[in-house]
């Protein structure tokens, strides 16, 4: 059984290229819908036997993902995680600052992040800064892996379990480091799940990107254009 685990960013009519257009995402969710598909959350992967299933992440923590998505999941009964970067909450995209094409995009607050957990929606840890994990000393890469899940424990009173690498980059000790923090864990790798296939720590994903017809849309899910890239 093919399960695709889609990877959104922000979902608005902005310019960013990382945002998908709402009108997009509602006709996205409603073929879903109308296929008979259900959400699930990460940690459910592997007790899937049979039925349709796909998993909707969110990385950064886009304020529009709230004001824009949550409404339209809710309306069809779907859930989703928000991979949140726990210092820059209620902040904006400031990572993206360098890009030639950057935008300013506003980030979720810790309100709206509750509104989100109390519509059973999951939440997730993106690092302490969005910074590449690669790049960093060990003990640096710790505390960008372990601070959030204090974070959301102190504020929120959740435990969290799921990671999502920031840039889809990580290597072994990266990988080490998660391992001892988290259950699982999505990266920018591409193919739809299949269980014992895939590392819980290095899940793959299928991107949804901004300019994607509906037909490319409907290939990435129903076909093999997204396992032939893993």
């Amino acid at each position: 059984m093919k399960i695709p685990i889609l990877m959104y960013h922000s979902i608005s009519n902005s310019k960013n290229p990382l945002s998908v257009p709402i009108n997009s995402f509602e006709k996205q969710m409603k073929f879903m819908h109308n296929n008979g598909y259900t959400t699930i959350n990460l940690n459910k992967l592997s007790d899937v036997k049979k039925g349709k299933f796909f998993v909707i992440t969110f990385d950064d923590g886009y304020e529009d993902v709230f004001i824009n998505a949550l409404p339209i999941l809710k309306k069809y009964n779907f859930t989703a995680t928000c991979f949140f970067v726990s210092k820059y909450i209620g902040k904006y995209n400031i990572w993206d600052e360098s890009r030639a094409d950057f935008e300013r995009l506003n980030l979720m607050n810790k309100d709206q992040i509750s509104v989100w957990i109390k519509n059973d929606m999951n939440i997730g840890s993106h690092t302490s800064d969005h910074k590449n994990l690669s790049y960093l000393t060990y003990d640096d890469k710790v505390s960008q892996i372990v601070e959030p899940k204090k974070f959301f424990k102190d504020f929120f009173d959740i435990t969290i379990n799921v990671f999502s690498y920031p840039f889809g980059s990580f290597d072994d000790e990266t990988y080490e480091i998660v391992k001892q923090n988290y259950q699982f864990a999505v990266s920018t790798k591409r193919s739809r799940y299949s269980a014992n296939k895939f590392d819980n720590l290095k899940l793959p994903r299928v991107p949804i990107n901004k300019y994607e017809s509906f037909f490319k849309f409907y290939i990435k899910i129903k076909t093999i254009y997204e396992d032939i890239k893993f």
